[in-house]
């Protein structure tokens, strides 16, 4: 979907449910915040920064598998918390997204709480895929800059990618 489409759909959803063509209102955003927030009608933005998220989780676990259960947990009583009035439109967009990609945490919360009137978007800048180092790196110096884009890539279908496809 290029971003006029996607434009489209916002000022549609703005105006009255809109039921999605594919799966679920659940999409990717490969470009800046700034252009983002600036195609979203006025009043429908709810941000969920997930590194500010990490902040209110009840301790900070070392292990892997422990930090994603904590992240599943804290988004969906976020998304419970933020819910939209019953029929209200509302625009979740969602920054911070690396920390999907390091504890590789599942997505269903955000699938299962988009709906007609609820659209999630995660926000990935192209300027961080785009990130390459001024000088080269010592080779035990791994820099992966495209790693959180193609992690929610994978999890997306194609129509759900707003922006251009490759990093």
């Amino acid at each position: 979907m290029n971003s006029m489409e996607f434009a489209a759909l916002l000022a549609q959803l703005a105006e009255r449910p809109v039921p999605p063509l594919f799966d679920r209102h659940v999409y990717l955003w490969h470009g800046e915040l700034v252009d983002l927030r600036g195609m979203v009608p006025t009043g429908l933005t709810t941000e969920l920064d997930l590194y500010a998220l990490t902040t209110v989780l009840s301790k900070t676990p070392f292990a892997l598998d422990e930090a994603r259960r904590l992240l599943q947990s804290g988004i969906a009583t976020w998304l419970r918390e933020y819910a939209p009035a019953p029929g209200a439109p509302q625009v979740v967009v969602v920054t911070g997204n690396s920390l999907l990609q390091r504890y590789r945490v599942p997505l269903d919360a955000f699938f299962q709480t988009s709906n007609e009137t609820r659209l999630i978007v995660f926000v990935v800048s192209r300027r961080e895929t785009d990130f390459r180092p001024v000088r080269p790196m010592p080779a035990y110096v791994e820099i992966e800059p495209s790693a959180t884009f193609e992690y929610l890539r994978t999890k997306l279908s194609d129509h759900a990618l707003i922006g251009e496809m490759n990093p």
